[in-house]
Formats: structure tokens, C-alpha cells, sequence
């Protein structure tokens, strides 16, 4: 349905109101809705999920393999000061699981100790602390997998205060009875191996009476949280925090994005620097500090599972949200994710939300104001864009486009004409050649009889047995089938900018360099020419499987002058080219017959063309003509033509040379080997019948090397 001008403006200043206080309605209400609570609900929520969900997987896989190794140890499988037995299973275990930092044993009856950690190389090394009998000291060796157990890499004759048994970790085992999770403790790093923060989930071994032997654990450095924290992206400027809260009421911060914030190095008089967690009230990052402020006292917080909860506070003089929660398995370790976000980036948004209905009312009375004035210059668009299509039309260009449809129906009446034109026009395009209209166009005069003398190259083309196929043809099969080929042919000529001059039966007549000057006119007709072959070769098989001969083109190319213009009369006029040179490029293509070849080009051709290899065939004097003339056959573009060719084209020359030379004897030789080469080729084959020949006879003392045709 079409509506006139007047209707189609009024309506769209009636929908553009009606939109404007549709939105302003919907865009306050979300305002009111969605206002800060429960998006910063999400976000903090979300968050606390991911985190809970990331420490799960890491102690979850610690708590397991306590307790595989605790029935290892107590089932007899493993004894328990055999460490030669248990650390080729521990490798597998630490490389299976990548994310424990250490597994280790400590002896409840001697104080020794037996280990497989990673290093911050990411290689396994063992070490085990043993009671020297005789100082009843004990002595650490560190070894790499391989050189276990006779050659350590690190070695101390005493580290008593090493006893496991005074450990945190061994301790908590100790006193709980049952499997446990240390408080959070630096472990100790060997030579090359720095301090790092970690915690254990403790595995007492006992033996069949009850006794106590030993302690195990599955350990894992806090570093890998501390790197996840930092992944994690939260608004603009919010992070999460990992903090532990211990039996004496204490809290220890001990994940933080930044690693250097949880571990510090603390110097000790007349002792090596030692790293020690740093202090909740010494934390760098004043934000945390600030933020525990308001938590309730240790053990008053929420249990595991508990919904998170809220926390307002401000530091520096900016707003922040936070929550806190519990891990939510209850045999974790006594931790509290905790999440901090900029009150900013939360009601940031509700800020936008107002900023944008402020400018929303003031766009109504924009719109209503200007809303004439689009509506107006929206269709005087689709004039000028009319306007310029019928230029285009007057300069033939007659590309098709889409319909510019218009609500208004004159505009959409216009727009639809103008289309219905352009589609006359293309069809009238395909009578004359296009470059030709447009030159005339654009000179705003009237075609006249005449033209001039130009430097072009002109093509002939001819289906080989062309009669005998069209006897095997309907008419109108016959038409078909001929129009697929000479539209394959064409696109190649015009990809070229060449010119079709005229189809003359099954041939085509097509020149280069006219209207329009080519300086490669030559190469471009070469190029069309090997084109149009690959294309024919190509339907060859598509026509064959429905049942279509296929057909073999010849083609001839002579570069020369003619005269290009109008010719004809008065009355009707065609634009076409007239001279010798036409009537040799004719000739050449007739020559594909006697010579068994597809291309033959002329010397002029081949002088012309750069880029092209050929191999000079003959000196030919064509049926009208008495001078003689180099013919070419074209091979391909170099680049594009195998070794082959190459090696045919300079043994085909050589042999040429001594056939004009009237070395027969030589010029036979090399005939030969280039049928070797090449077996079966036909104009080989026809110079060495003339070799034989002129070998047993003699040419003749007038003969000067060229072959005379007295036919077409």
C-alpha cells in the first residue's frame, strides 16, 4: 500500500511521538526496577559461586588423596620408612595432578620425614629427612627422580628444627585424630627453591593397635589462588579476597590478586631473612583492611552455605560493596571469600539510565521540531538518488540495482520506471559494444560514417568441424548449445576489454585496442585467447555427460593497423575495422588446420605480447598474400607453462634455424627429437616430411624458406 506525501509526513511525526513516550515509559520503569540492588547482587553472588567452585576443586582432590594414602599405608601396600617403595607412586600421583605443591610423611616415632614437591620449574624433586645414628641429628637430602636415592643435589647434615612433628600441620593431625586442614604456613624452601605460602590437609596414620605412626599430607601453595583472584574481573575496579579464620579468633588474609600483598620477608638478627605471612593490620592494601573492619568476630560469620552477606563501607572517600560467605563444604578449611566492588560501578549505570532519560525528553521536543524537516530531506534523498541513476543512465552505465521503494507513491512510481529502463537499455547493450556507447554519450554527438587508423590486435575463432557436428543437431539444439560456447568465449574477450566485433556463424570476430586504447592489447588478446581454450576444454566434459559433442576451437591473432570507426551507410552504421590486417588474422586462424594447432599468432603478435611463450612454427605466405610471415603457436603465459614447453619451444627453434639454413640432415635430427619430446605433434611431424623431402630432391634454387598456402 502506497500513501501520498502529505499522509506519509504525518504519519511519521505521529509514530516518532508515539515511540518517544513509549520509551520514556519503559526506560523509567527499568530504571525504577533494576536500580543498583540487584545487579550488584549478581555480580557479587556470581563471583563468590566461581571462587567457592575453584577452591572446591582444588581441596577436594587433596582431601582424596589423603585418604588413598592413608589406607595405602595402614593396609601394609606401602611400608611406612620404606620411601623407596612410595615415592615411584607419589611421581605418578604429582604428575597427575599438577596442583598439589607437595605429598609427605612424617614418623611419628623418629622425627624423620619423606616428601615429592614441585619446584618453581615445574620438576618433581624428593627429599628425605633421616636420623643420622650416630650425631642423632637429622640429615635432608634433596634429589632429583633420577638420581634417587644416591646422589642428592642438596644436602644438610642438620636440620633438627626441621622435626615434622613440630609442623603445624602435623600437629593439627595430631590433636584432631582424623583428617584435617592446617592453618595456612610458609613452606620451608630447600637450596634454589624460594618460600611460598601454602595449606595442608593433614591424614593421621595409625597402626592395628591405635598408635599413631605417622602424619601425612597433600599440600598446596596459595600462590595458585592468589593467580586465579587475579583472572577473575570484576566491574571496573573489584576484587576478591581469600581469608583465613583460625582457632584464636584471628584473621589472615591469605589470597589476594597480588601475591606480594599475603607474603613478606622478615629479616632476624645474626639469622638468614625468613618469609612470614603478613599480619591483617600490616596489609599494604588498605581497602582489605578497612573492609574486614566491618565483618563480625571470628566464628560469628556465616556457616558453610550460607547466603553472602552485604557490606558498606567507604575508603579514601569512595563507596564500596562487598559481601562474604563461607566455603560451602563444611570439611573445608575455615575460609571466608570475600568480594570488593566500587559503589561506582554498580550505580554508575543507574546514573546513565538518568542521563539518558533526561536526553531522551529533550530529543521528543527535538524530533518534534526537526521530525518535518528529516522526513522531507529522506525523500528528497531518494529524488536525488534518482537523479543520479539517470545520469548514469545517460553515460550507459546500466548496472542493475534494487528498487529505491518509496512510502510516497510517486517517488516508489519513479524509482520503479527508471529500473524498468535501465533493464530496455541492457538488453538493447547487448547489440553494440558498451564502450563504444558510452564514448558516444559522452561526446554529445550524433554516430557519422568514418573512422581511424589504429594499432590493434585482431582475433578470428572457428569450431573445427563445425558442419559435421550441426548435422547431428536440432535447430534449436544446435542454438543452444552454440550460444553456451560463444557466451563462454565472450566473457573471456570482455575480461580482457576486448571488443566483439561480430559472431559470423560459429566464429568470433574480436579486437583489442579500440575504442578504448590498451597499451597491452597484444598480451590482452594472447591472454583471452588461452582463456577461452581452458574454458572450452573444460565444458568439454560437462557437454559431453549430457549428451553434447564437444567442441575444439582454433584461433588466429595478428597484431597490425586498420582502420576502426563506423562503417556501413547513412542510414545504419556498424562499428567494426577494415584492412590487411583483419584478412591475416583471418588467415592465421585457418592455418590451425594445416598445422594440427589450437593458437597461432604473428610475429608482429609476438613481438608485441611480452609475457607470452610461443614457438616460431614457420614462414608462411598466406592464400592473397606474397609476403611471407613468421607464424607463432601460442603455448601459454610464462609463468603458467611447464619445463616441457620451454625445452619444446628452444629445440623447435634450433631445428627451425637449420631447416631455413637448408641443413636437412641437421634440421631432421632435431625434428626428431622434438616428436620424441613431444610424440605425435603435428607440425613437427610436417617439417620432417619437408626435411625428407628436400633432402632427396632439393627445394629449388629459388626457394627461400617460406611455405606458399593456396588455400584458406
Amino acid at each position: 500500500m502506497k500513501f501520498s506525501f502529505r499522509v506519509t509526513i504525518l504519519g511519521i511525526l505521529l509514530t516518532l511521538i508515539t515511540i518517544t513516550v513509549v520509551a520514556l515509559g519503559v526506560n523509567s520503569y527499568r530504571n525504577v526496577r533494576f536500580a543498583g540492588h540487584d545487579l550488584s547482587s549478581q555480580i557479587l553472588e556470581q563471583t563468590s559461586e566461581r571462587i567457592d567452585q575453584q577452591a572446591h576443586a582444588v581441596l577436594s582432590v587433596a582431601t582424596l588423596q589423603g585418604r588413598m594414602n592413608q589406607l595405602l599405608l595402614q593396609s601394609g601396600q606401602f611400608p611406612i620408612n620404606d620411601f623407596s617403595r612410595l615415592a615411584p607412586y607419589w611421581l605418578e600421583v604429582m604428575h597427575a595432578y599438577p596442583r598439589f605443591t607437595r605429598l609427605s610423611l612424617g614418623i611419628e616415632a623418629t622425627g624423620e620425614w619423606y616428601y615429592v614437591r614441585h619446584t618453581p620449574n615445574d620438576k618433581l624433586a624428593l627429599g628425605t629427612l633421616r636420623r643420622n645414628p650416630q650425631t642423632n641429628k637429622l640429615e635432608l637430602s634433596t634429589y632429583w627422580p633420577e638420581d634417587f636415592p644416591r646422589k642428592p643435589f642438596y644436602f644438610n647434615q642438620d636440620k633438627t628444627d626441621e622435626d615434622p612433628r613440630l609442623r603445624p600441620w602435623y600437629r593439627a593431625a595430631k590433636a584432631a585424630g582424623k583428617q584435617t586442614w592446617s592453618p595456612t604456613y610458609v613452606f620451608f624452601g630447600a637450596e634454589g627453591f624460594p618460600d611460598v605460602p601454602g595449606v595442608s590437609c593433614s591424614t593421621p596414620v595409625f597402626g592395628p593397635d591405635g598408635r599413631l605412626l605417622g602424619a601425612l599430607t597433600s599440600s598446596f601453595g596459595l600462590y595458585e589462588i592468589c593467580d586465579y583472584l587475579a583472572t577473575l574481573r570484576i566491574g571496573q575496579g573489584g576484587f576478591a579476597i581469600i581469608v583465613e579464620e583460625r582457632a584464636d579468633g584471628s584473621r589472615q588474609v591469605i589470597g589476594h590478586p597480588q601475591r606480594d600483598v599475603i607474603l613478606r620477608s622478615v629479616s632476624q638478627p645474626g639469622k638468614p631473612p625468613v618469609s612470614e605471612l603478613v599480619p591483617t593490620d600490616e596489609l599494604s592494601d588498605l581497602r582489605v583492611r578497612d573492609f574486614l573492619e566491618y565483618l563480625p568476630p571470628a566464628g560469628q560469620g556465616p556457616s558453610a552455605g550460607d547466603p553472602s552477606q552485604r557490606v558498606h563501607f567507604i575508603h579514601d572517600g569512595v563507596h564500596y560493596l562487598g559481601s562474604y560467605s563461607r566455603l560451602s563444604d563444611p570439611d573445608a578449611p575455615n575460609w571466608l571469600i570475600c568480594v570488593i566492588l566500587p559503589e561506582a560501578d554498580v550505580l554508575g549505570r543507574v546514573q546513565e539510565h538518568s542521563r539518558e532519560t533526561f536526553l531522551i525528553g529533550l530529543g521528543v521536543f527535538a524530533l518534534a521540531v526537526v521530525a518535518s524537516l528529516l522526513v522531507s530531506r529522506r525523500i528528497s534523498t531518494k529524488l536525488e538518488y534518482l537523479a543520479r541513476e539517470t545520469t548514469a543512465i545517460g553515460q550507459w552505465h546500466l548496472q542493475p540495482r534494487p528498487v529505491a521503494h518509496s512510502m510516497v507513491r510517486e517517488v516508489d512510481r519513479l524509482a520503479v520506471a527508471t529500473e524498468e529502463t535501465k533493464t530496455g537499455l541492457r538488453s538493447f547493450q547487448k547489440y553494440v559494444p558498451a564502450d563504444l556507447v558510452r564514448r558516444l554519450l559522452a561526446s554529445g554527438q550524433e554516430a557519422e560514417l568514418g573512422g581511424e587508423c589504429r594499432t590493434v590486435s585482431i582475433f578470428f575463432s572457428d569450431i573445427a568441424n563445425f558442419t559435421s557436428i550441426a548435422e547431428k543437431l536440432s535447430p534449436m539444439e544446435l542454438v543452444n548449445h552454440l550460444g553456451e560456447y560463444l557466451g563462454a568465449c565472450s566473457h573471456e574477450i570482455l575480461e580482457t576489454r576486448g571488443t566483439v566485433d561480430k559472431y559470423i556463424g560459429d566464429a568470433i570476430m574480436a579486437f583489442w585496442g579500440a575504442p578504448e586504447p590498451n597499451p597491452q592489447h597484444a598480451l590482452a588478446a594472447c591472454t583471452a585467447a588461452l582463456r577461452c581454450q581452458q574454458t572450452v576444454n573444460q565444458l568439454a566434459g560437462e557437454w559431453e555427460k549430457r549428451g553434447l559433442p564437444p567442441f575444439a576451437t582454433r584461433i588466429g591473432i595478428h597484431t597490425g593497423e586498420a582502420v576502426v570507426g563506423n562503417i556501413g551507410s547513412a542510414a545504419r552504421l556498424n562499428y567494426t575495422l577494415i584492412g590487411d590486417a583483419v584478412n591475416l588474422a583471418s588467415r592465421l586462424e585457418g592455418l590451425n588446420k594445416y598445422y594440427g594447432t589450437a593458437i597461432l599468432i604473428s610475429e608482429a603478435t609476438f613481438q608485441e605480447a611480452k609475457g607470452v611463450l610461443a614457438r616460431p612454427l614457420d614462414w608462411v605466405s598466406v592464400k592473397g598474400k606474397t609476403q611471407a610471415v613468421l607464424v607463432y603457436e601460442l603455448l601459454g603465459l610464462k609463468g603458467e607453462v611447464s619445463r616441457d614447453d620451454e625445452n619444446l619451444v628452444e629445440l623447435y627453434g634450433r631445428a627451425l634455424a637449420h631447416y631455413r639454413a637448408q641443413d636437412w640432415a641437421s634440421a631432421l635430427q632435431l625434428f626428431e627429437e622434438v616428436l620424441r619430446l613431444r610424440p605425435g605433434d603435428p607440425p613437427a611431424q610436417q617439417m620432417v616430411g619437408r626435411c625428407q623431402s628436400y633432402a632427396v630432391q632439393g627445394p629449388g634454387n629459388d626457394w627461400d624458406g617460406v611455405y606458399r598456402m593456396d588455400a584458406k
